[in-house]
């Protein structure tokens, strides 16, 4: 009985509520679409936090997958990718995990169906898949035997690709198909949604069990692993830095300095999208904040009308617990409907915020962003916590008067002046929240100001990349597979329309570089663990001159230097105020770890270029010719006279007269590329742009509504002054005071706050301080700016006000 009754209670509180919101629509409108902008706000993006984040790999026990890095932190390497033997030595001798596999990643060419076409290729262990647990949805996956050679000639399918390519032939497994020249067995596809976390691969081929002597002194693997049920992650990397310390006793030359450290799949793939993410995360809680603020302050404006009502109440019996039960289920009926206005909003915020995110931008599991039940769960909870927020202080405010005194007028009076102090308080609370978004969002806009100002090095006018994997099947001699890149690039040079050619195997702005050591010719051979290294590219004749890199001093490479030839290589001036700073870099020779034959001959250095982002500094570099030791893959650049894409048909036309067979991907503008390595930053800046101007607006909405209110409840007070011969003037500016007293409290407040807060904005700002004075300066004038134009209709109706009509209403 005791339940129902309470529920009979609730349930009567609750009808009471919605006709009083009924009765005061534009109340109930304002505060609704306040709340729907914080919580939908929010929703939106708790929604990409959760599916990008928090949510669990699709994978069985994902909280014991691992992937398993190299580090060498004397030189800056936390975060490496693997040599072959060392993962074979992991394997053996470690006792942390259940199994081990490696991956390379490289493209794939298929082709004899359809016209060639470029894949993402993954070449893996055979445990590979049962370490992630995966299940075929047709054939099987790679058992230990075909990771010999002889027996690797098989392939797994994606599921996307035997749907677009074999349009889902359900008997696919067993049939061959040519991957780089080579006829393979398609043994299985995989599921509908499997792929790892932050790479989407095409096919996978297996990869062998032993070192090819020609991969052994590299370092280009990726290693995951599952740990032992009951193993924890210290003891797993204690186990590899005991069997790394080992192979550094037993290799020196290679080993020594290197250790190694397993991480969370989960979070090693998110590592880089983590704090922007709950930065904004952070940010946008400051708005439903603000949106809670802004409704509180309407509910004791409402409430101060309503003492007379709460004292009659409580003179009849009610107690103030039924009293605070009744204003609150009051809140709960704005708090309910901003939950379902809030959800639409956060369904078209989502649906904003992934087209905003373009593939290429670094944010792992995309396809994953959606509204499921932890997303309603949480919007459920926000909702309780918004109705503590904004219900409960206006209700404790409401029910604490005295009944025999608060029917008095002098009473109601006084509890009028006590919710004003309450309400200007929070109203500075307000303004300093705002604030604090505010600055970070200044903060990160002059950031992304200056990275969008940085000279690359290079021009990005008119350039056309492509990509392109050569066979191994093909072009598996290096002499042959020099002389197909020049004839290539030769056959595009001499295309209508084009200026110039070359390629790269790294192209910049894309996160990707190799690295190798090297010594001056008279300190002998380089040791890997322990001579200086440097980034390392592999460019074309032609690369500098399309990428209008500018020469410094010497020559650039050129037909003379090919194939068999006296190795000559290209620096930057990185590389030669580093390390030739006390000679001319010109002639100078160097004895490189690269499969180059020694030495090689510097024959010219070449401005500094940013590879990895326009954030990262140039290094020190040193570019090797293709035409001496060309990789399998490459990275076109071809500037045109006219508009790149225009010409993408031209240039793979001259491709295919050289080899009809080869396959092309990644066709974009070299402007695109550039666009694309800046979408993370961008996205971030745009957000909380928003995010700032949301909160600017509902600080206005908060100053407005409390000074509004306060001319309002004052218009006896001003009539007197009028009455007694203020002017208009002194009436306005007096209410544009006070605004401005409240503005100045609440920027005070919030520039202490900005100090403390914009610290953790450190590692997102480039050549910003998060206490940069001129940002922080600029938002509070803003603010302020804010809190007077909302104060200029108060204050004009003040002026305005009639003595005579103020008095006789009173």
């Amino acid at each position: 009985m005791l339940l129902w009754a309470s529920l009979a209670s609730a349930w009567q509180d609750l009808r009471h509520g919605a006709r009083l919101a009924g009765r005061n629509p534009s109340f109930a409108i304002t505060g609704v679409l306040t709340l729907a902008l914080g919580i939908g706000a929010n929703t939106a993006i708790f929604t990409v936090v959760n599916a990008v984040l928090l949510r669990p790999l699709p994978f069985p026990e994902p909280a014991r997958l691992v992937r398993v890095w190299e580090e060498q932190p004397a030189k800056g390497y936390l975060r490496n990718v693997v040599n072959p033997e060392n993962f074979l030595s992991w394997r053996e001798r470690t006792r942390s995990f259940e199994e081990m596999a490696a991956v390379e990643t490289l493209p794939a060419n298929l082709t004899g169906v359809g016209d060639p076409v470029s894949l993402a290729g993954d070449r893996v262990s055979p445990q590979y898949f049962s370490i992630l647990g995966a299940t075929p949805a047709v054939g099987r996956f790679f058992v230990a035997e075909e990771g010999t050679p002889g027996r690797d000639t098989v392939a797994v399918l994606s599921y996307g690709l035997w749907q677009s390519r074999f349009g889902g032939d359900p008997a696919i497994a067993g049939k061959k198909i040519m991957l780089d020249g080579a006829p393979h067995t398609v043994i299985g596809v995989t599921s509908r949604t499997f792929h790892m976390p932050g790479r989407r691969a095409d096919v996978w081929m297996p990869l062998p069990n032993r070192v090819a002597p020609e991969f052994s002194g590299g370092r280009f693997l990726l290693v995951v692993a599952r740990l032992k049920r009951g193993v924890s992650l210290q003891q797993a990397n204690r186990d590899l830095s005991a069997v790394a310390a080992g192979l550094a006793v037993e290799r020196p030359d290679f080993d020594q300095g290197w250790t190694a450290a397993a991480v969370p799949m989960l979070e090693d793939a998110t590592r880089d999208v983590r704090l922007p993410l709950l930065a904004l995360l952070a940010a946008v809680g400051l708005v439903l904040l603000i949106a809670c603020v802004n409704v509180a302050n309407l509910l004791l404006m409402r409430s101060t009308g309503r003492v007379r009502e709460m004292a009659v109440r409580a003179a009849l019996g009610a107690g103030r617990g039924r009293l605070v039960r009744q204003l609150l289920a009051e809140s709960c009926i704005l708090a309910l409907a901003g939950c379902a206005a809030g959800l639409a909003v956060a369904y078209a915020g989502v649906r904003g915020l992934v087209a905003l995110i373009p593939p290429d931008s670094g944010v792992p599991r995309l396809d994953t962003i959606h509204m499921d039940g932890t997303v309603l769960c949480f919007v459920i909870g926000l909702s309780v916590v918004t109705v503590a927020l904004f219900g409960l202080i206006p209700a404790l405010q409401a029910s604490q008067l005295e009944p025999q005194s608060a029917l008095q007028q002098g009473t109601v009076r006084t509890a009028g002046r006590e919710r004003g102090r309450l309400r200007y308080s929070l109203v500075v609370g307000e303004i300093a929240l705002s604030l604090v978004l505010l600055a970070g969002a200044g903060l990160m806009l002059r950031s992304f100001a200056k990275l969008i100002s940085v000279e690359p090095g290079f021009s990005t006018e008119r350039i056309l990349t492509m990509s392109l994997f050569t066979s191994p099947a093909a072009y598996g001699g290096t002499a042959k597979r020099a002389e197909y890149f020049r004839r290539m690039l030769e056959e595009i040079r001499a295309t209508p329309g084009v200026e110039t050619a070359g390629s790269t195997h790294f192209l910049p702005l894309q996160g990707r570089v190799s690295g190798s050591c090297f010594t001056r010719a008279e300190d002998g051979q380089p040791v890997g663990s322990t001579s200086p290294s440097a980034e390392f590219l592999v460019v074309s004749p032609g690369y500098f001159e399309t990428m209008g890199t500018p020469l410094i001093q010497g020559r650039r490479f050129n037909a003379a230097d090919s194939f068999g030839k006296p190795s000559v290589v290209l620096v930057n001036r990185a590389f030669a105020r580093r390390y030739l700073s006390d000679r001319d870099p010109v002639g100078q020779q160097l004895n490189l770890c690269w499969p180059l034959p020694n030495p090689a001959r510097i024959v010219g250095v070449v401005a500094d270029a940013r590879q990895l982002s326009l954030r990262d500094a140039p290094k020190p570099a040193v570019f090797v010719d293709n035409l001496q030791a060309p990789m399998y893959f490459a990275q076109l650049v071809v500037r045109v006279s006219g508009d790149p894409r225009r010409m993408s048909h031209a240039v793979q036309a001259a491709i295919h007269r050289v080899d009809p067979q080869q396959a092309v991907s990644g066709i974009e503008t070299m402007e695109e590329v550039a666009s694309d390595s800046m979408a993370q930053p961008r996205l971030q800046v745009t957000l909380l742009l928003v995010f700032g101007a949301m909160a600017a607006l509902l600080a206005m909405a908060g100053v407005y509504g409390v000074l509004a209110y306060s001319v309002e409840q004052r218009r006896r007070e001003i009539g007197i002054r009028v009455a007694l011969g203020a002017l208009p003037g002194d009436v306005s500016g007096r209410i544009l005071r006070e605004s401005l007293v409240l503005g100045m409290a609440g920027v005070a407040a919030g520039l202490a706050g900005a100090l403390a807060v914009t610290r953790l904005l450190r590692s997102l700002l480039f050549e910003v301080k998060p206490n940069d004075p001129p940002t922080l300066l600029c938002a509070a004038a803003v603010l302020l700016v804010v809190v007077i134009a909302a104060a200029l209709i108060p204050a004009r109706r003040a002026a305005r006000v009639d003595p005579m009509v103020a008095l006789r209403y009173e």
